[in-house]
């Protein structure tokens, strides 16, 4: 009879497709595959895997507090596990893509995870666009933060300390910059996961997680020039618009999609400049893409 294999716990530190990377709680790594042929796991899920030699195979995860993730109608990636914040980066000399930042926001809204926006190379300068960009999100209660990560990594420390973050964007903001300048060993881990992996020194491919201290942890991801949103429910997309919510359930009809409606609070405070007409177009063109 065949013995059973060992067994322990783990943090999924790096996902590649369908093998991960696990954090043992010894602090070791090793590489994990999962059960059949679902890639159902992302990184940062806490896990049970049984262990054979350097390798494993994971039976289990926790149940999640959080999923950060995007979809469309042929597929879904899962980016994030037990995230407790969002922090979605901009750059200053880079055109910014609202429609990605709009829903990356909405995803996190969507999972109750806390949200900040960082518009990096400040130093740089800003120009109109970008203030007019800071003053949006400022009143839509996401304060973002002018920072250099060349120069300033202190603010961004502040921000995310006691959280575990995940950091999105498109590709060239800076993440990478980021991440490098506030963990030291991030370099050193990149490289000890391509040996595994038998590559060679890359940019971010794929999510991946670091530790600062016992209470801080950071998720970086491969940058994103789309994000679907197919896994939210039609009817429950306008409450993840943050300027929406005061004018919800307050229309004349019940079942009202805020898009053709009479009487729709939603559309007057768009008429009566409360809401930003770009703002109420992402939330028809979404609401057209997940079906209505």
């Amino acid at each position: 009879m065949k013995a059973d294999l060992p067994t322990s716990k783990g943090t999924i530190i790096a996902a590649h497709g369908r093998h991960y990377s696990v954090e043992l709680i010894d602090g070791s790594i090793v590489m994990a595959y999962p059960k059949g042929k679902a890639t159902k796991y992302a990184c940062g899920d806490e896990c049970i895997i049984s262990l054979s030699g350097s390798e494993g195979r994971i039976v289990a995860i926790d149940e999640r507090s959080s999923i950060f993730w995007r979809s469309d109608t042929y597929k879904q990636k899962l980016i994030a596990a037990n995230v407790t914040m969002l922090v979605m980066v901009v750059a200053t000399d880079l055109p910014i893509n609202h429609s990605l930042t709009a829903r990356c926001l909405i995803a996190a809204e969507q999972q109750r995870i806390k949200a900040r926006i960082l518009v990096n190379k400040s130093d740089l300068g800003l120009s109109d666009s970008i203030r007019q960009f800071i003053r949006k999100y400022t009143h839509l209660g996401y304060e973002p933060i002018d920072v250099s990560a060349i120069n300033n990594t202190t603010t961004i420390l502040n921000i995310i300390k006691d959280e575990r973050i995940v950091l999105v964007g498109q590709s060239g903001v800076g993440k990478s910059t980021i991440v490098n300048n506030i963990i030291d060993t991030a370099h050193a881990r990149t490289a000890s996961i391509s040996t595994k992996l038998h590559t060679g020194r890359h940019t971010t491919t794929h999510a991946e997680l670091y530790r600062l201290d016992e209470t801080t942890s950071l998720i970086d991801c491969p940058g994103l020039q789309s994000f679907g949103l197919k896994h939210i429910a039609p009817k429950d997309l306008a409450n993840y618009f943050s300027e929406f919510r005061t004018h919800l359930n307050k229309c004349q009809f019940d079942n009202c999609t805020h898009t053709v409606e009479p009487n729709c609070k939603v559309i007057n405070a768009v008429h009566n400049n409360l809401i930003e007409l770009s703002r109420w177009d992402e939330y028809k063109k979404i609401l057209t893409e997940i079906g209505r």
